[in-house]
């Protein structure tokens, strides 16, 4: 039941992303909720449970959005899969880890799309995209991670003990 909560949660994400983040714009950039959401919750389930959540999830992003089948199902594995690995290793409440783990997350992010959407649709406006993708989205990522962190702890803490 838990992991079916966190994938409509997850929905719910991916909605609340392609209707009203899309037209909140900080510096011509918008936040991935889904990032930080996949990057939390990594913190307190397993392996197998998270990378299943964040498959799913990704496939979901794509096709709601009608990118690249398939590209944000990779991104939110390889960000979960490891995340989840180390997560007996690390202290999770602290907000330098939130704000480090999205940071970080989101960097990722925004390299793997540049790259594939470069290849795939031949945008090469580097400067710029570096700029965005890895000073201002992570940035951004990593400060609304930790506003978002905090006020949802204690819900997030319940995760660990289900």
């Amino acid at each position: 039941m838990k992991r079916v909560l966190l994938y409509i949660i997850g929905l719910l994400i991916i909605i609340i992303e392609n209707s009203i983040l899309n037209y909140i714009n900080i510096f011509d950039t918008s936040f991935n909720l889904l990032i930080i959401y996949i990057s939390i919750i990594s913190l307190y389930l397993d392996e197998i449970e998270i990378g299943i959540i964040a498959i799913l999830l990704g496939f979901t992003k794509d096709i709601s959005i009608g990118s690249v089948f398939g590209i944000n199902a990779l991104i939110l594995f390889f960000i979960s899969y490891p995340i989840s690995f180390i997560r007996e290793k690390i202290y999770k409440q602290s907000n330098a880890t939130i704000f480090t783990l999205v940071l970080l997350t989101s960097i990722f992010d925004s390299i793997v799309s540049f790259i594939t959407y470069s290849l795939i649709y031949n945008n090469y406006g580097l400067l710029n995209h570096i700029f965005k993708g890895i000073f201002l989205i992570p940035l951004d990522n990593a400060i609304l991670s930790v506003i978002i962190f905090n006020l949802f702890k204690n819900y997030i803490s319940k995760l660990q003990n289900d």
